[in-house]
């Protein structure tokens, strides 16, 4: 028997799901371990080997593939804890970093002030150079500057530096010699430059992109090189991949020095979850919630494809390389509620994290949390949280509502509590409102995936705020993320600049076609380092286009004529794939009005061998077999009584009304009145309205 195992390390809980040859899954967590991940990364993989009986080493050697997924680079921007970097551009463009693009996420707060860049002015260093907009050579690269820049990181003890050069997108020339004489002078600096970063246009992205890279990159590559010994010492001997905010994987090699394409790597898996779980039931439009103990991550899928972002903001900066448009909010299990000094009630963003954790953990907390609100309310059993594995205390729970919520509005303990979880649902509900109707999508069209440990409690409330008809909650729950890095395939993203005008006369194929062929052969070498032949690898050209006199491009699929490149042929399919993509986007389009390309890029897809997950058998339709007992859970005001259902016990074709309370080891699923449950052929629960059928809810979403 061998072993495919999926892990996501999150600030609060590490995800672990276990699946092995006939798709038979486990589902572990363990508290997340911030001051070193890899701990608490090991301490579920020796769960795993204590369940089986046998030695951590013998399991290891069993087991053929970690597919890894980190919120470490995220964290270290966030928390400030990012190695001390420097920046190396060409003289006259020494603030670009600072100024940004110029505009406040507040714009008529005339004293917000700027948020403070990565790279500190000091360490913002010049060097005397010129490439044109052609990618011709002005000025030659003053080696002296670039010397004495290496001398004043030296000092400073920087630990990376990045290099971004005007126009190097163009010719890296004068970025490969700095590059060349930085590690010459530094050889234990991190450099990364942006021409093999984020080789496109516009400075403040490409170059942002380039300073994320060089300061998580040595914090990602010391977390890489400890967990690789941490496993080879123990018995490892199959692969290791390690998630991309695009929502593929890469190798170690690749992630170490491309760690800007992690920092949004845990929550990516949720993209591949949500096309695999609504495709189990032929819904192509999804939208994904996963509530962990921190955040609250919503993605949106159409068409069966996850939104794609290059316009990204981390800290405020800007990451413009390819990532899954995952919308976060500070609004998880930990998320602290309090009074503010106006006298309103609020909830979260701040967290009590792994650590004190919420109070009712008895781990030192003492600010109250969604977690102690829901225990309050019946929703979590103080005797089965974490299976059982873990005890809480309604006692400290009760006394950190009371303190800091309940006596200041002179409310009752219950109104407190259910006004911390009707607060959280509703800040929940907008998150999703800002993914979907924003952006012109009627969340009522999609199936709503829920997922995370504490996603499952609130799952009805947020479902029954945006009218969504039919929520699926996956067996694997608690593991969301996990399960999609485990059903990944390897994926880069490559881009070129090649700028033309889109009409008969004035389109450049030979340009286009050069610049295909030229990302096509890069893929295909980075693909075959990391052992993924040609016949395993999937290639999809895509271009970044827009009317003419527009600021913003999107992105559109590039028709390939049968293997045979880009022509005039495929010209006219090229404009109608844009102003098609342009009218979903913003409602409207501009037939005939001139297109302009901007830029190249190419997904490359190294086709993995996917596990499968095993189907159940059909277990009847009553749930009385897995009846546990019966408790009070509050709901709109007053308690009522709602049977406790295992979870475990449940399979295919099990059927339940609310209100009750199903609870699986790692997750708890709430069903309020006038809602049913209904177990799919994965175990998988399908929630919906009592006044629909399940037929007639997937009917509503279905196309």
């Amino acid at each position: 028997m061998s072993y495919k195992i999926g892990i996501d390390v999150g600030g609060t809980f590490t995800d672990f799901l276990l699946m092995d040859d006939d798709g038979n899954v486990e589902v572990y967590k363990t508290p997340s371990t911030p001051e070193d991940s890899s701990v608490g990364l090991m301490t579920g993989l020796g769960l795993m080997a204590e369940a089986r009986g046998i030695s951590l080493e013998d399991f290891l050697r069993q087991v053929s593939l970690l597919a890894h997924g980190t919120t470490i680079t995220t964290n270290a921007v966030l928390t400030g804890t990012y190695s001390k970097t420097g920046l190396l551009t060409t003289t006259g463009h020494r603030d670009w970093l600072q100024t940004r693009r110029g505009l406040k996420p507040t714009c008529y707060d005339s004293k917000e002030a700027p948020p403070e860049p990565i790279v500190p002015r000091r360490l913002r260093r010049t060097a005397a150079e010129r490439v044109n907009c052609e990618g011709e050579v002005l000025l030659a690269l003053d080696e002296a500057d670039v010397l004495a820049a290496a001398e004043v990181f030296k000092k400073e003890k920087v630990e990376a530096v990045a290099i971004t050069f005007l126009f190097s997108f163009l010719n890296p020339e004068h970025e490969d010699k700095a590059r060349e004489l930085l590690e010459r002078e530094l050889p234990d600096v991190y450099v990364s430059q942006s021409s093999k970063v984020l080789p496109q246009v516009r400075l403040y992205e490409r170059g942002s992109t380039t300073v994320f890279n060089a300061a998580v990159g040595p914090v990602l590559r010391r977390y890489i090189k400890s967990l690789l010994s941490r496993l080879g010492d123990s018995g490892f001997q199959g692969v290791l991949l390690i998630m991309q905010s695009n929502g593929g994987m890469m190798s170690p090699a690749v992630a170490m020095d491309f760690a800007v394409n992690s920092l949004l790597s845990g929550p990516a898996g949720a993209g591949t979850s949500g096309v695999f779980f609504g495709g189990i039931h032929g819904c192509q439009d999804v939208m994904t919630i996963d509530m962990g103990g921190t955040s609250f991550d919503v993605c949106l899928i159409r068409d069966g494809e996850p939104e794609v972002s290059t316009e990204l903001d981390v800290a405020m900066f800007r990451m413009a390389a390819p990532s899954i448009g995952v919308h976060t909010i500070g609004a998880g299990g930990g998320s602290i509620a309090w009074v503010d000094n106006s006298g309103l009630f609020r909830v979260g963003p701040k967290s009590a994290g792994a650590s004190p954790g919420p109070a009712c953990y008895g781990a030192g907390g003492d600010q109250p949390t969604v977690t102690d609100a829901d225990l309050l309310l019946g929703y979590l059993h103080p005797d089965y949280f974490l299976g059982g594995r873990m005890a809480i205390y309604p006692d400290m729970a009760r006394e950190a509502i009371r303190l800091n919520v309940a006596d200041k509005l002179g409310m009752s303990l219950e109104d407190a509590a259910y006004g911390i979880y009707k607060i959280v649902n509703t800040n929940m509900a907008e998150a999703v409102r800002t993914t979907s109707i924003n952006k012109g999508y009627d969340p009522r069209s999609a199936l709503l995936v829920t997922a995370g440990g504490a996603g499952p409690v609130h799952a009805c409330a947020i479902a029954e705020e945006l009218e969504v008809p039919l929520i699926l909650v996956p067996k694997i729950s608690s593991v969301f993320c996990a399960t999609g890095m485990l059903i990944s395939d390897i994926k880069h993203d490559f881009v070129r600049v090649a700028h033309t005008i889109l009409l008969p006369d004035q389109v450049d194929t030979a340009l286009i076609n050069a610049k295909l062929e030229e990302m096509k052969a890069e893929a295909y070498s980075v693909l075959e380092r990391e052992g993924i032949p040609a016949d395993r690898v999937a290639l999809d050209f895509w271009a970044d286009i827009r009317y003419e006199g527009q600021f913003n491009e999107i992105a559109t699929p590039v028709p390939v004529g049968d293997g045979k490149g880009f022509g005039q042929g495929q010209l006219l399919s090229l404009l109608e794939n844009f102003n098609k993509r342009h009218d979903v986007l913003y409602g409207y389009s501009l037939q005939g009005f001139t297109q302009e390309l901007m830029s190249l890029r190419l997904t490359a897809v190294g086709l993995v061998e996917k596990p499968h997950f095993a189907k159940t058998t059909f277990m009847g339709e009553t749930s009385e077999h897995a009846l546990k007992d019966r408790r009070e859970i509050f709901w709109e005001g007053s308690w009522v009584t709602a049977p406790t259902y295992n979870g475990t016990a449940m399979g295919y074709g099990n059927k339940l009304s609310g209100p009750a309370v199903i609870e699986e080891p790692t997750t708890t699923i709430v069903v309020p009145p006038n809602w049913q449950v209904q177990c799919d052929e994965y175990g998988n629960y399908l929630m919906h309205r009592s006044e629909y059928t399940l037929e007639e809810s997937l009917k509503r979403i279905q196309r």
